[in-house]
């Protein structure tokens, strides 16, 4: 009975110990358990936010969608008026100052941060506008390519001339490539292009939605570069677009090095 009781005492010490380190990791388990989901609720409620965010952006870039849709269909109501079938030739309504302002308040009070995008879309309707005024006195630009394209380029890409040395009644926009014409007349416009080595170069002079003159550079066989230039007198109107674009996908790159430059110009003959 001496014997047996020291055991008793010692088994149940053990059995005491086992337990309270049972005890002890569950409770770390838990512990851990409440920092998982703590964690995972924040994560949760970032997300909850962000999607706040991208569907408040959503709903301004719908708007802008929908607001440009009715600025089409009011530049559309002349043609239909007229009958006539050449919508490019068409003075477009110009818009007002207090409906840009009130739209620019909207985008703000939903404080959206892309503003690349709202520029971009403002770029593109600012484009379809005539101007308002004829310009007085010189109309001429010059503009050249400043480096060779990153690679060949698809068909019917609008060379984007980057450097303009001048832009007398700020006709060319050096954002897109396009000349829109600032008062009515009789101009002549010229463009050169340079193919790559085993390469061409297939371009269109562009009225509007017309072509009025096409000029290839092709090297395709040969391993120098081929230089081409083409020019065209023609009568445009006042909002008209000229640009040059590629009729083909090209073969190589757009060439334009330091000496022989890819380049477009046009002026307003007197």
């Amino acid at each position: 009975m001496a014997v047996g009781l020291p055991w008793f005492f010692l088994c149940l010490f053990a059995l005491h110990g086992a337990l309270g380190y049972s005890k002890t990791s569950l409770e770390e388990k838990i512990e851990n358990l409440e920092k998982k989901l703590e964690l995972m609720y924040d994560i949760v409620t970032e997300i909850t936010l962000e999607n706040v965010d991208l569907k408040t952006r959503l709903k301004a870039v719908e708007d802008l969608v929908i607001d440009g849709k009715h600025c089409g269909n009011r530049q559309r109501e002349p043609l239909r008026e007229s009958g006539n079938s050449n919508a490019a030739q068409l003075t477009f309504p110009h818009r007002t100052n207090s409906s840009n302002n009130q739209r620019n308040k909207i985008i703000d009070e939903r404080k959206i941060t892309e503003s690349d995008i709202k520029n971009n879309i403002s770029l593109e309707r600012k484009r379809i506008v005539p101007p308002t005024s004829t310009p007085s006195g010189v109309i001429a630009f010059h503009a050249y390519i400043s480096k060779d394209s990153s690679g060949p380029l698809g068909a019917h890409h609008i060379l984007q001339f980057d450097v303009v040395p001048l832009n007398r009644g700020n006709g060319y926009n050096v954002f897109d490539g396009i000349f829109i014409v600032p008062a009515t007349g009789t101009y002549i416009f010229t463009w050169s292009i340079m193919s790559d080595a085993h390469g061409s170069v297939d371009t269109q002079l562009m009225k509007n939605a017309d072509i009025i003159g096409t000029r290839c550079a092709d090297s395709t066989t040969s391993t120098v570069w081929d230089f081409a230039t083409g020019t065209v007198v023609t009568d445009v109107n006042q909002g008209d677009h000229v640009y040059v674009r590629l009729g083909l996908d090209s073969v190589g790159k757009v060439r334009s090095v330091v000496c022989s430059r890819t380049t477009f110009s046009g002026w307003l003959l007197s």
